[in-house]
């Protein structure tokens, strides 16, 4: 009985819930750790490897996660929910989602600022700022906020 109202319940959230169905991921590519490694150099970033393979879509499939995601709807709340909550929330958020790992969290001490990375399957590496959902290259960022010195990649 319990388990049927907990049932009812989820499909009762399912259909009032407030959020679009996450978009189809249509293409998955699998790469190594070696790999990233290897994409990564030119940052000079200090990487903290999380898995072996990294599963990863192509930009076109990840601009649709990023403009489903919600996660630049939250308020920035100093010290509670700020730019390390919402890189952290972003990066789970694709990862429980879609079960792909491509998306990093910098934690970037040269600028005092987090946020994300996106690395895709041809090897371009984008940066994702999560509380705008604005992504760019990461050779054109803004270095004031986007340094890359003594910065560590969760990735």
């Amino acid at each position: 009985m319990l388990i049927n109202k907990l049932n009812e319940a989820k499909e009762l959230l399912k259909s009032t819930s407030k959020y679009p169905a996450p978009p189809k991921v249509t293409v998955v590519t699998e790469r190594d750790a070696d790999w990233i490694s290897q994409k990564l150099e030119p940052l000079q970033v200090l990487w903290f490897q999380l898995d072996k393979k990294y599963y990863m879509t192509d930009q076109s499939n990840f601009l649709n996660i990023v403009a489903w995601d919600w996660t630049d709807s939250y308020d920035y709340v100093r010290e509670r929910f700020d730019c390390d909550k919402f890189a952290i929330m972003f990066k789970s958020r694709v990862n429980e989602r879609f079960l792909l790992n491509q998306v990093g969290v910098v934690l970037d001490y040269g600028s005092g600022h987090a946020y994300n990375l996106i690395i895709y399957p041809d090897g371009n590496i984008m940066l994702l700022e999560p509380q705008s959902d604005t992504i760019f290259c990461w050779t054109k960022r803004i270095e004031m906020f986007y340094k890359l010195t003594n910065a560590y990649v969760l990735l």
